[in-house]
């Protein structure tokens, strides 16, 4: 995983975000994620990390930000 994310670093955030040390990548991945349902919270609930691959199709994106 390391050296996938290492191949799309880059200096600028995709969202506005300020994190001491933190290393940004672009948004061309999308993790395969399984879950129950979302929490009133907005969390996933039962989540299950499936695997990553690039966004190549029409496949629904949710971006999670806080």
């Amino acid at each position: 995983m390391r050296n996938v994310l290492a191949s799309v670093v880059t200096k600028k955030p995709a969202v506005s975000l300020r994190r001491k040390n933190a290393v940004f990548t672009e948004p061309v991945l999308v993790a395969d994620v399984e879950y129950r349902a979302w929490t009133d919270d907005g969390k996933l609930r039962h989540a299950s990390f499936k695997g990553i691959r690039e966004r190549d199709d029409d496949v629904e994106i949710y971006s999670l930000e806080h």
